[in-house]
């Protein structure tokens, strides 16, 4: 798929050996190894007595790293015949689904013995998630499919832009949709905040969910499925950034990377954080000067709170984004000493930012939470009430990310050709 999209065809990428490194958890650090069989003798030695669900844990890791899901066309497309071989050849990882995708990862590390693999679940990313969705990316990490591009987001969306004008694609920026124009129950366009009306055969919506049904589509309320309420959506969060030139010498690298201890712990109004996820980017010097390292972190926050402090002011806002900011340096620098000193630049993006440049509802920055009851739900991608318009990308697959947003693109065009009688036909640049 991304070869399709002429992202990673001669573009350098590195596939980690980690997830996840784990600092003084409990006095313990943890590596969370892609590698599941060097993963269990890790976590074994950890804690013995819980080799037994460590060995079920990496089992299942090794059965969605082999399973054969078609990635290719749309289920909707799939005959009965690919559906008969495709439980055929998947039949171990539909067991391991009805088995992990009703439990969280919270309830599952209560079932640890030892606090740091307790904690390692508990902070791989949010602990509502189901255990499915962690041992799916664990999988994925073990078959060596989720892999960094070098450079990072800026050269991957240049690619992806390039590949897209290629292909006779026409890229229009700073301009808003204000609605989605409709005519005897089909879609024929979208109607620009500015005014400017442009008309289509289709229309594809890859934007937040929320915004989709209250505003596009406003004038349809009956529209909005139900299941959209039985989910929780990823919680907004602040992106925080900055360039050292601190040496950090050979530390190991990871997909995640190192989540440390917050002392004091950091509070940003009702939220309070004792562990922080941060990525150091000692492995890909293309995204700083020579002399320096990228650091990056992500940290759930409160919309509500930021919203009304920004209320009370530029000033106020940015102090706390500044407090913010120097307290994660602070951690590091009890990691690493003498990093606090080395500090060229840091800044502090939160929900409000995104909300101003993205547009998504309250600042989201994914769709919803992969838990356990999101497991259970198949939200639709378009609407027998209005023809020709279709919904892709992260919201309409919880869990979110770059594979959905890529695969549910591709599957809204397989559907289009199919209605139109046309052959979907893809080529490689």
């Amino acid at each position: 798929m991304w070869m399709e999209l002429g992202v990673l065809d001669d573009h350098p990428h590195l596939t980690h050996a980690r997830f996840g490194v784990y600092h003084d958890l409990c006095g313990v650090t943890l590596h969370l190894w892609r590698d599941p069989d060097r993963l269990e003798a890790h976590l074994s030695e950890i804690s013995p007595p819980d080799a037994a669900l460590i060995a079920e844990l990496c089992a299942a890791i090794r059965v969605f790293r082999d399973m054969d899901m078609p990635m290719d066309r749309a289920f909707e497309l799939l005959s009965l015949a690919d559906w008969i071989g495709i439980f055929a050849r998947n039949m171990p990882m539909i067991m391991a689904h009805r088995r992990f995708s009703t439990v969280s990862l919270r309830d599952f590390a209560q079932r640890l013995q030892h606090p740091a693999l307790r904690g390692m679940l508990e902070h791989f990313w949010h602990a509502d998630m189901s255990m499915q969705f962690f041992l799916m990316q664990m999988g994925f990490a073990a078959k060596g499919t989720a892999a960094y591009p070098l450079g990072g987001s800026g050269p991957f969306i240049d690619r992806l832009v390039a590949r897209a004008e290629q292909s006779g694609t026409t890229l229009v920026t700073g301009a808003r949709v204000a609605s989605v124009i409709t005519d005897a129950g089909r879609a024929c366009g979208v109607m620009l905040e500015d005014g400017q009306r442009i008309e289509a055969r289709h229309v594809i919506a890859a934007c937040d969910a929320e915004t989709v049904f209250s505003r596009l589509l406003a004038d349809q309320p009956s529209l909005r499925p139900s299941e959209l309420d039985a989910l929780d959506r990823f919680p907004p969060l602040c992106y925080f950034s900055g360039g050292v030139t601190h040496e950090f010498g050979d530390i190991p690298s990871s997909m995640m990377g190192h989540n440390i201890a917050l002392h004091p712990p950091l509070d940003m109004g009702p939220t309070r954080h004792t562990r922080a996820t941060v990525q150091i980017y000692t492995f890909d010097k293309t995204v700083s000067p020579e002399s320096g390292t990228l650091l990056t972190a992500m940290l759930e926050s409160d919309y509500d709170w930021w919203k009304e402090l920004r209320r009370g002011g530029a000033e106020r806002y940015d102090a706390e984004r500044g407090r913010v900011a120097e307290q994660i340096i602070a951690a590091l620098d009890h990691l690493y000493p003498g990093l606090a000193g080395s500090v060229v630049f840091s800044d502090l993006a939160t929900p409000l930012t995104f909300e101003r440049y993205t547009g998504n509802h309250r600042g989201a920055y994914e769709g919803w939470l992969p838990t356990p009851a999101a497991a259970q739900v198949k939200l639709p991608t378009h609407f027998k009430e209005i023809e020709n318009f279709w919904m892709a990308g992260h919201w309409v697959a919880p869990g979110g990310g770059m594979p959905p947003a890529a695969y549910t693109g591709r599957n809204a065009i397989q559907l289009i050709c199919a209605q139109e009688g046309r052959r979907f036909r893809v080529s490689r640049p």
